[in-house]
């Protein structure tokens, strides 16, 4: 671990939470401002602010190890600070609380001063001290710091001064008599119902290899959502998302090496308390991470103990309002439907064009949102979207056919829309149904979005997005992910996006780009124009002239330990990678997507100048074969220039289904009727050795015989 930027040994930070840090690349960022923020002390307005507080949230450990988190509840007073190192709680633990059973000489504890209608809070860590005459106790302070007020819910405390401390004026029953306590070692129906309706849970966690440092011990933290964030799976099983928060990972660290947790959830309505404690684990990925708006993480509990204390809060809440924050997250629904959508993503869905924007001359965006209302299927920056649409007779030749083509998804992620730009070509007749048919209101299909070339998310390393023409488009969907993920954890990488086209009237996303770079620091917008016209400014909307290559990269790209994106025409490819590889850019840092045949950029061992291949060019026919099309009966030439037999086909007039391009998802799927074909580029889908993969095949010259002309014959 580089620890240049900060001294280890008086770093407010144990080593799971710098751990957590340096996996998110926030570890530098932190680092600026912690220090001075985490205090082995409480400042005066820290001291004030607890005197005022009716309720404190106390996270400790019980016997076993085990945390538990725990609120005392009194009159604003029955806490105070008599100095800077000092916090007293003059009150004892509500009936019932393990609190009651875990408060020794010198234990760890840790607090959490929280007043929810001002959404404010502190965190505090110490260790007890000793007994006051009121039945309560005190602590020494180890560390001190604020907190956002990020997914708090705004809530009243409501008191009944005839019937003295800790009465409410609505008098519930639940202040007079025992307490019901129900324990358990599985969630039962009421623990469910409670669960089921929280928008509110404290969650209690502790690291404690030494207890003479003041940053181990115990902490104890508020989560907030919308009502059922906190989810029930079975009996033994709690799962959350974790929201972006102030990257210092005090809950996370601890879980990392500490797996265990505590949460309390408090029944506002009734004044019940929910106590349990078990098993954390961290999930990092995974789809239900990724389906989740907004979460960065999900926190699992396996439960060990339950305790159930029913009417056990002598003071009532009155609700104000929701967390505005709340608006940016999901929910568990809507993951549901979200998983739903992927794992099903072969069948297709109606989705209603939204909008359509024009983008440049020749490329327009087409919004796409889901006709039944329900979550869209996720996706990586940089994956594309298989459509289907009904062409009309004068262009499909044929009545009522549905005719398919991928175009990449150039937004990022956002639950609610697909954005498809795509560009105008003379001799794409379905770009050309889009653009002069397509309207606001219409139908298209789709299945669910796919494909191999997207944003390595967890990669930490600066970004360079090389696009030519209407290759920006991934580039658009993971500049926008990259810049979500740098308002969050705004850690300074720089993007570089780098841009080529003929000029202004067919630049897309010219303003969009050039607004972005002026919003955030990090984003650095090159824009090089071929041939610029009497209209277009050096310095507004372009920054350069001429051509994307090595010399442009020596002069424009600092020199630096980047990850390589590229799409474009296939010579504008081949350059770039060629540039690229001169410039000592290992393979693995290039990542490509091209428009058109897929192909594979390599460059010649012997003299490393670059050269278009077909990853196994030697088992490509060196003459031209002849493919024939069942259905017609047409036999046409195909010459390695043809591509694949997916474009020989199209060149000639048939319409065979497809989607990847790439051999991925078996939608070309043909049965081989004679001869046989290769896979240059290989392929991944399930195929029977009758089948063959029209978007990756082409064909293979067996045999010379008289007997056999070599001919290909598909069942198309």
């Amino acid at each position: 671990m580089d620890t240049s930027f900060f001294d280890p040994e008086t770093t407010p930070f144990h080593k799971g939470e710098l751990a957590v840090q340096q996996r998110l690349g926030v570890l530098e960022n932190v680092h600026h401002y912690a220090p001075k923020f985490v205090r082995d002390f409480l400042p005066d307005q820290h001291r004030e602010f607890y005197g005022k507080l009716p309720q404190l949230v106390v996270g400790s450990l019980d016997q076993k190890g085990r945390p538990w988190a725990s609120m005392i509840v009194g009159q604003p007073g029955f806490i105070s600070s008599p100095d800077r190192e000092t916090l007293i709680i003059d009150n004892a633990p509500l009936s019932g609380d393990p609190l009651s059973e875990n408060l020794e000489i010198g234990s760890p504890l840790g607090f959490l001063g929280i007043e929810f209608h001002s959404r404010r809070r502190n965190r505090l860590a110490g260790k007890m001290q000793g007994r006051t005459a009121g039945m309560g106790f005190s602590v020494k302070v180890d560390q001190s710091f604020g907190n956002c007020p990020q997914f708090i819910q705004a809530r009243t405390p409501v008191y009944d001064e005839d019937r003295g401390q800790n009465k409410t004026s609505q008098k519930p029953s639940h202040v007079l008599g025992p307490h019901t306590e129900k324990r358990s070692k599985i969630l039962g129906r009421m623990a469910k119902e409670i669960i089921g309706k929280a928008d509110t849970f404290f969650i209690a966690s502790a690291y404690f290899p030494d207890s003479s440092d003041r940053r181990f011990g115990v902490d104890v933290s508020h989560r907030g959502g919308k009502p059922g964030f906190l989810k029930v799976v079975g009996d033994e099983t709690l799962l959350f998302p974790d929201f972006p928060g102030n990257n210092h990972f005090n809950t996370i660290g601890n879980i990392e090496i500490y797996p265990k947790a505590g949460l309390l959830v408090p029944d506002f309505e009734t004044g019940d308390l929910l106590y349990i404690t078990g098993q954390a684990e961290i999930i990092w990925d995974g789809p239900e991470v990724q389906a989740f708006a907004n979460a960065q993480r999900l926190v699992q509990i396996r439960v060990e103990e339950v305790l159930l204390v029913e009417k056990s809060l002598p003071l009532s809440w009155t609700f104000e309002s929701y967390s505005p924050f709340l608006d940016q997250i999901g929910t568990w629904e809507e993951v549901e439907e979200m998983l739903s959508a992927s794992r099903d993503q072969n069948s297709w869905r109606r989705y209603v064009v939204a909008k359509i924007e024009k983008e440049s001359e020749s490329i327009s965006s087409f919004y796409l949102m889901p006709e039944d209302k329900k979550a869209l299927a996720s996706y990586e920056p940089g994956q594309h979207l298989p459509v289907r649409v009904r062409m009309p007779d004068d262009l499909s030749k044929r009545e009522g056919k549905k005719v398919r083509r991928t175009y990449t998804i150039s937004n990022a992620f956002n639950g609610r829309y697909y954005r498809l730009s795509i560009k105008r070509e003379e001799a794409g007749s379905v770009s050309k149904y889009f653009h002069d048919c397509v309207k606001p209101g219409d139908i298209i299909e789709a299945q669910g979005p796919r494909g191999d070339f997207y944003l390595d998310r967890e990669s930490t390393r600066p970004v360079v997005l090389l696009s030519g023409g209407v290759g920006v488009t991934p580039m658009m969907a993971m500049a926008e992910t990259l810049l979500e993920q740098e308002k969050k954890f705004p850690l300074g990488h720089k993007i570089h996006f780098i841009h080529g086209t003929r000029n202004g009237t067919v630049h897309a996303f010219k303003k969009y780009t050039n607004a972005l770079s002026s919003w955030f620091d990090c984003f650095d917008v090159t824009n090089v124009y071929s041939q610029p016209e009497s209209s277009d400014v050096l310095g507004e909307g372009f920054q350069a002239k001429g051509h994307i290559d090595l010399n442009f990269l020596r002069k424009y790209l600092p020199l630096d330990d980047y990850d390589f994106y590229l799409c474009g025409p296939k010579g504008f490819m081949q350059t770039l990678y060629e540039a690229l590889r001169t410039l000592g850019v290992h393979e693995e840092r290039i990542r490509y997507e091209t428009f058109g045949p897929a192909m594979v950029l390599k460059t010649s061992t012997a003299e490393e100048s670059g050269s278009l291949e077909m990853a196994d060019q030697n088992d490509l026919p060196q003459e031209h074969v002849m493919v024939r099309f069942a259905s017609t009966a047409q036999a046409v030439e195909w010459r390695p220039e043809k591509g694949s037999l997916l474009q020989l086909a199209e060149e000639n007039g048939l319409f065979p289904d497809f989607s990847c391009r790439v051999g991925n998802c078996g939608a070309c799927v043909t049965k081989l009727k004679s001869g046989a074909v290769s896979y240059p580029k290989g392929y991944s889908a399930a195929i029977s050795g009758d089948e063959v993969l029209l978007c990756s095949a082409v064909p293979k010259k067996v045999s010379m015989n008289s007997d056999d002309d070599g001919e290909v014959v598909l069942d198309l």
